[in-house]
């Protein structure tokens, strides 16, 4: 994922920066409904095809902008966009957090969005980088026609996350990947009703992608992740408290306490009550 995020950085840097391709989210208007609205800054790139959106400017208007592939759209903190879903387009936001750095690529076809990729460098520390963010939003709310000098400030910022994210994977010490995070989220909330749906939805994509990833980047699937990630905890129940094996059982996100019964027995070749005679009192 980083590797694909690169590219578009890389792409967008070899560009030269000019005041046309770099437009500002710069008005007081109420948000619509639907709106993105943050109150960190925040930067949209088309990478494919035209993003249509509505903007606020001035005062009081929103505008509707037609962005087309290769141009730049600054949201300062504060401010939002509405991007109307038409024609097929892939875009990158990228969401500057405290000490975050969030990338989110939507690929819609004209219908519906065919996946929704989300990818955080996280613990980033770039001082370069925050003094850039500190000159554009200052900046920003001035730029009723972006300036020459805003838009070198934007695209210095794209080339610093570029150097970020390339000195990781040089440095084979990359940031939390897509997979990381959802393994992360399952770990966390195994013991509610969470499905390859639901896991999906969380993360804003499709659950056939949520597959794929497990397939293509996991030794186990999905079904299985989560299995063994519940069948782990109750080790722990099992030998650390005196809960009964249903109570046991339904911590850990088992409706049925015979089917968590019979994972427990083909995932460790015992029971959960031998495994707790075997092994009470020992620490996991």
């Amino acid at each position: 994922m980083s590797a694909f995020i690169q590219s578009i950085l890389s792409e967008f840097s070899t560009q030269c920066s000019t005041t046309e391709t770099v437009l500002v989210a710069n008005g007081n208007a109420q948000a619509p409904i639907m709106a993105y609205h943050l109150h960190v800054p925040r930067i949209e790139l088309t990478v494919k095809g035209t993003l249509s959106m509505l903007l606020p400017k001035g005062e009081d208007k929103i505008v509707k902008c037609q962005r087309p592939v290769g141009t730049v759209t600054y949201i300062p903190a504060g401010s939002w966009n509405s991007p109307l879903w038409g024609e097929p387009v892939i875009c990158m936001s990228i969401v500057f957090w405290k000490q975050d750095v969030g990338f989110s690529i939507s690929n819609w076809d004209g219908t519906q969005f065919k996946e929704v990729e989300k990818f955080n460098l996280q613990n980033s520390i770039s001082s370069v980088r925050d003094r850039l963010l500190e000159l554009a939003e200052i900046l920003a709310w001035a730029q009723n026609h972006t300036s020459e000098t805003f838009a070198h400030i934007v695209y210095a910022l794209l080339n610093d996350l570029l150097y970020q994210i390339t000195d990781g994977m040089n440095n084979h010490k990359g940031p939390l990947s897509l997979l990381d995070e959802i393994k992360s989220h399952i770990d966390s909330h195994y013991q509610t009703d969470i499905s390859r749906e639901s896991v999906a939805g969380t993360f804003n994509i499709s659950p056939g992608y949520l597959s794929r990833l497990f397939s293509r980047e996991s030794d186990v699937k999905f079904n299985e992740y989560l299995k063994l990630a519940r069948i782990s905890r109750s080790k722990t129940l099992l030998t650390g408290t005196n809960l009964k094996i249903n109570e046991v059982s339904e911590k850990c996100g088992f409706t049925d306490t015979n089917y968590f019964c019979k994972v427990f027995r083909d995932v460790n070749d015992c029971t959960p009550l031998e495994y707790r005679r075997k092994n009470k009192g020992v620490s996991l």
